[in-house]
């Protein structure tokens, strides 16, 4: 999920609908480890927070070349403080910003009011700049956090800020302001959707929006017959889709497959299964019936037991 490919296809769905307007290429990684020094009364209280994944975007305008920091946070669950999280992480990024400029504008104690153009002329800080830590024309780049739920299930969770917090005077709301959650969640999107965010992390959103009901059906279409093998081992992971994935020498897998000699083996365990209740422990005539009625190979039918076998003896263990 953090290869600048799928971190840019994420993000040019939540900003630009899909378009391929931010090149995987002008993506730099940033260390996803921030820390801040955060005044509070006159107590210095240090915060430090770790993001899945952080980006600097660089924007060429006008010849020079201007910044955009993209942060991801994946969430496995419903994250119920989601806004808050979120916020934090935002907050910190931007003290860290200001205490950039405050070393680079105070550097030694000589010089500690001195500011510094590119140009090498030096500038006097105003005191309001010296206290503050910024010049008045100083702006700080933008920071946008993207949160990804990998669940099947809907978000059942806040988007904003206000969602989390109770007034009893709606007139209250117009002076506490909102951060509002940028979030994905695969329950959520369209058929159309899926194509936007390239052909590897759009098939692991539509198993996760398809779910247990309709993956079936879903895998069954002949595009799955070749999926990119880590996207695939991922996806049956996190919807816990039970199958047998098998990589090929080209790094793919074949899904349609998969689902099929999952269907297949459903339907020999439940065959052996009403077998041994209507022949015991008659292995060999187990074998020869339930190869008979399903169309497989008694050799087939002998490893379905043996896995049914080592199945039953973990779970008694």
């Amino acid at each position: 999920m953090k290869t600048h490919e799928r971190f840019a296809a994420m993000f040019n769905f939540l900003i630009y609908d899909g378009k391929p307007v931010i090149k995987p290429e002008n993506l730099a990684p940033l260390d996803s480890t921030e820390a801040a020094i955060i005044d509070s009364n006159g107590v210095e209280i240090p915060v430090q927070k770790v993001r899945d994944a952080f980006n600097a975007l660089e924007i060429l305008e006008d010849d020079h070349a201007v910044y955009v920091l993209l942060g991801e946070e994946f969430q496995s669950e419903v994250h119920y403080a989601g806004p808050v999280k979120d916020m934090v992480y935002d907050g910190v990024s931007f003290v860290d910003q200001i205490k950039q400029f405050k070393r680079k504008y105070r550097g030694k104690k000589d010089d500690a009011e001195i500011a510094f153009e590119p140009d090498g002329v030096k500038i006097k800080l105003t005191h309001a700049e010296f206290l503050s830590g910024l010049r008045k024309g100083d702006k700080l780049k933008p920071v946008i956090t993207l949160m990804v739920y990998l669940g099947t299930g809907e978000w059942d969770g806040p988007r904003s800020l206000h969602d989390m917090l109770y007034f009893p005077d709606e007139r209250l709301k117009a002076f506490v302001p909102d951060y509002k959650l940028n979030l994905i969640v695969p329950r959520e999107l369209t058929d159309g959707d899926f194509a936007k965010f390239g052909p590897d992390l759009g098939f692991l959103l539509k198993v996760l929006n398809h779910g247990e009901k309709g993956i079936a059906e879903m895998l069954a279409e002949p595009q799955y017959r070749s999926v990119d093998g880590e996207t695939a081992l991922i996806a049956n992971g996190i919807a816990k889709l039970g199958l047998e994935i098998v990589i090929n020498e080209g790094g793919k897998a074949n899904m349609c497959k998969a689902m099929k000699e999952h269907d297949q083996k459903t339907k020999v365990q439940a065959g052996v299964e009403l077998a041994r209740r209507l022949l015991g422990d008659n292995k060999p005539e187990i074998v020869r019936v339930v190869s008979d009625q399903y169309k497989v190979t008694p050799e087939y039918v002998r490893t379905v037991m043996s896995s049914n076998s080592s199945v039953s003896a973990t779970a008694r263990s």
